[in-house]
């Protein structure tokens, strides 16, 4: 008798063909060059000039292109960003804020913590008298502030007199919100309001005209708290971290889901300019600093500690030193962490798409490929599950997008 075959059927999970943009991905991170890490289209510029501060707690820009630093009581100017430090004032019980004023034909500076304030204009700086608040901002030619004493109360100045707090119906004010949200912690002009930031949630002043006018809207905005160094207005809308990541406000509350943030903690500042958020924190136990495309979401870091940051059509940010990034990247090595796409599962990367490098380095395991000239699709050939990524670039380094495939 002949034997009997029974036929099997094996059953292969089937073979999926993915593609992933890294520097949109946020897994492509940093430009190093002699030393200095840098970031996709970015570059950074140590300010070295003399008297400059070991240390700053806080940093301003002004509209006159000078550059302040707080540091322990002492306000520091350097004048342009570009002259070399001087003390511009001292006795400062905490960080001062900056109120940026034009009333009768003048332009000058209202710099004031709260019990001490200063007065400048482009030739002269003196003591002035303190207005009964610890922060503010200018708006429709008030000052508002939160009240010295009483962090749940918003003053309003005089109209057109930052300096004028005699309280009447067409003079001075203030607003005592409610309890639910906590203290004040931020004043920010947004959308031609006041928001005022809690430490769990955003109020909204709408102030135009005449003060009686004045409207406080509830907001459904209940966050955890906010860490208020990190408000920043971007594209039109206001932004904030708390310790569950980044939010976005446009009269509703938005988590902010880019891929690029995860595993990015504790933001302690930010400051906006030119559609990108900077912001302070930690990306796998590293200090660094998030650079972040508000409009699409792409995401890229520096590896730099980052104390405080300031910005106003420069941006500047003091830690290990004082730097500024620059709008455009210079010639460097970009350099990923580790990428598994995802997925602890063996992938097999069958090419790369590059523009803007001058050469790419692949590695996986033992296994390294380099290809020179790298310029548009860049076939890899490489199996493994976990790649790391670099490459070098005379320019800016404009996308990179990697092609694989994984079984089921």
């Amino acid at each position: 008798m002949k034997p009997r075959y029974v036929p099997r059927i094996t059953a292969f999970s089937a073979v999926s063909e993915k593609e992933q943009y890294l520097l949109s991905s946020g897994t492509l991170f940093s430009l190093k060059k002699e030393g200095d890490a840098l970031v996709p289209a970015f570059g950074l510029d140590e300010i070295t000039v003399d008297n400059m501060p070991a240390s700053a707690e806080a940093a301003y820009f002004t509209s006159a292109g000078n550059l302040y630093v707080y540091s322990s009581g002492t306000l520091y100017r350097c004048t342009g960003a570009y002259g070399n430090f001087y003390v511009f004032g001292s006795g400062f019980s905490s960080a001062p804020f900056f109120a940026e004023c034009h009333e009768d034909g003048e332009d000058y500076v209202l710099i004031c913590d709260g019990t001490k304030a200063l007065r400048a204009n482009s030739s002269s700086v003196q003591s002035d008298t303190c207005p009964p608040v610890r922060q503010g901002v200018v708006h429709y030619s008030r000052l508002f502030g939160i009240d010295a004493d009483d962090s749940r109360t918003v003053r309003w100045s005089e109209p057109g007199n930052a300096r004028g707090w005699t309280e009447g119906i067409n003079g001075a004010g203030f607003v005592r919100l409610d309890a639910a949200r906590g203290e004040v912690k931020k004043l920010v002009v947004w959308n031609n309001r006041i928001v005022a930031v809690r430490e769990s949630g955003l109020t909204v002043i709408r102030a135009f005209g005449e003060a009686e006018s004045f409207k406080v809207d509830v907001t459904d905005t209940d966050t955890d708290e906010i860490a208020a160094e990190t408000v920043s207005v971007c594209g039109g809308r206001l932004y904030f971290f708390t310790s569950t990541g980044l939010y976005s406000y446009d009269g509703g509350l938005d988590k902010c889901t880019f891929e690029g943030l995860h595993g990015f903690k504790g933001a302690t500042c930010a400051a906006a300019c030119g559609g990108y958020i900077y912001a302070a924190g930690k990306l796998r136990d590293e200090d660094v600093v998030a650079c972040i495309d508000a409009e699409n979401g792409d995401v890229s870091y520096i590896r730099q500690r980052a104390d405080c940051i300031c910005a106003r059509g420069r941006v500047f940010f003091y830690g290990d030193g004082l730097f500024e990034i620059l709008a455009d990247g210079s010639s460097g090595e970009w350099e990923s962490g580790p990428v598994d796409f995802g997925t602890p599962r063996k992938k097999y990367l069958r090419s790369i798409s590059v523009s803007g490098a001058d050469s790419i380095t692949v590695t996986s395991g033992a296994n390294v490929r380099a290809f020179a000239g790298a310029e548009g699709e860049v076939p890899v050939g490489m199996c493994g599950r976990e790649f790391y990524f670099s490459a070098k670039s005379s320019g800016k380094l404009r996308s990179l997008c990697a092609r694989y495939s994984v079984r089921g």
